[in-house]
C-alpha cells in the first residue's frame, strides 16, 4: 500500500499543529479561543472565493474630500508623508520590518490605510473613535496623530493578539509612541466581547476602523455594530474587504453619502470607506453591487515601504 505523499504529510503535520494550538488557546482562555476557531472556520470557508469582486476606486481620496466639502488636495496628506517618513526610520531603528505577514503572518498597516485614517481622523475631528485590530499599531499611530493635532479626541482599540504566543502579544501596539498613549485605550480581546461595550460607554462616534478578522461573518457584526453608534457625516474605515462579501453586503443594506473600495498602495487588495449621511443631507439607500474591476490606480504620492 502507497503511504501519503510530502505534500500529504505536511498538511497533516499542519493541521495537527494548529490543533494543538487551537487546544492551548482554548485551555488558556475558553471564550477568545473558542472565538478564534469560528473565525478560522468561516476564513476558511471564505478563502476560495478571494480576492472578492470590488471595483478599486483610484480617485477615493479625491471623492472622500468632495462628499465632506473640504478643500482638494487634502493638507493633511502632506503632514502624513512627514510622518509617514519618520515612522519608517523608527521602526528601522529598532531592526522592525513593516509589510506584509511581519506581524506573526498578518500584515502591518499599509500607506494608503494609514493615510485614510489619518486623513479622516484631522478632517472629521471625532470626539471618539474606535478601532478593531490593532497589530503593532501602525493605523494606530496614525489615528493618535490626527487626534492630537486637533487637540482633542480618544482612541478606543479593541485586539486579539496571538493567544499562545508571548513574543506577538508584547508586540502589540509597539509602533504607538508613549506621547499618544494618554489619549488611548487598549482592550485585549476578541470584538465579539468588548465592542458592544465600548461602544454603549464611548456614546455616539464619529469614526469606526476595521481591522480585526476580515470574515463575513465578524465584518458584518462589526460594521453594523458601529453603524448603530456612528453619529450623522461620521465615517467607516475597513481594512481588506476584498476578503469576504461583507463589504457589499452591508453597503447594499444601509444609506450611505458615500461607499467606496480603494487601492492598497501595491495595489494588492482594498480597504473601504463609507460615509454615513448628515442630518441635512438626502437620505438615498443605496442598492449598488460588487462588480469585477481592475485596480491600475494606486496612491502615488505615499512613500513606498
Amino acid at each position: 500500500m502507497q503511504g501519503p505523499s510530502a505534500t500529504q504529510t505536511d498538511r497533516l503535520v499542519r493541521r495537527a499543529g494548529y490543533a494543538a494550538r487551537a487546544t492551548a488557546a482554548v485551555l488558556r482562555s475558553p471564550y477568545e479561543g473558542l472565538e478564534r476557531i469560528r473565525e478560522r472556520v468561516s476564513e476558511r470557508n471564505e478563502r476560495s472565493g478571494r480576492p472578492y469582486p470590488y471595483e478599486a476606486d483610484g480617485s477615493w481620496h479625491e471623492r472622500l474630500h468632495a462628499e465632506l466639502q473640504l478643500p482638494w488636495p487634502c493638507v493633511a496628506a502632506v503632514e502624513f508623508e512627514a510622518l509617514w517618513a519618520g515612522l519608517v526610520d523608527e521602526m528601522t531603528a529598532q531592526e522592525h520590518l513593516l509589510g506584509r505577514g511581519t506581524f506573526g503572518g498578518w500584515d502591518d498597516g499599509d500607506p494608503a490605510l494609514a493615510l485614510a485614517a489619518f486623513c479622516l481622523a484631522r478632517h472629521l475631528r471625532p470626539r471618539a473613535a474606535v478601532e478593531t485590530g490593532v497589530a503593532r499599531g501602525v493605523t494606530t499611530r496614525f489615528l493618535l496623530e490626527g487626534l492630537e493635532r486637533n487637540g482633542a479626541g480618544t482612541l478606543s482599540s479593541i485586539d486579539l493578539p496571538p493567544l499562545i504566543d508571548a513574543h506577538w502579544q508584547a508586540e502589540v501596539g509597539s509602533a504607538v509612541p508613549e506621547r499618544s498613549r494618554e489619549r488611548w485605550t487598549l482592550y485585549r480581546g476578541s470584538s465579539r466581547r468588548w465592542l458592544p461595550r465600548v461602544l454603549q460607554r464611548s456614546g455616539p462616534i464619529q469614526l469606526f476602523v476595521h481591522d480585526s478578522m476580515h470574515t463575513e461573518r465578524n465584518l458584518g457584526f462589526e460594521l453594523d455594530l458601529a453603524w448603530r453608534h456612528l453619529a450623522p457625516g461620521g465615517a467607516l474605515l475597513a481594512d481588506d474587504v476584498d476578503y469576504s462579501r461583507g463589504f457589499g453586503a452591508f453597503t447594499r443594506a444601509v444609506p450611505a453619502a458615500l461607499a467606496v473600495a480603494a487601492p492598497h498602495h501595491d495595489g494588492q487588495g482594498l480597504f473601504g470607506i463609507i460615509v454615513k449621511p448628515s442630518l441635512s443631507a438626502p437620505i438615498e439607500r443605496r442598492r449598488r453591487a460588487p462588480s469585477q474591476g481592475t485596480m491600475k490606480s494606486v496612491v502615488s504620492t505615499i512613500l513606498r515601504f
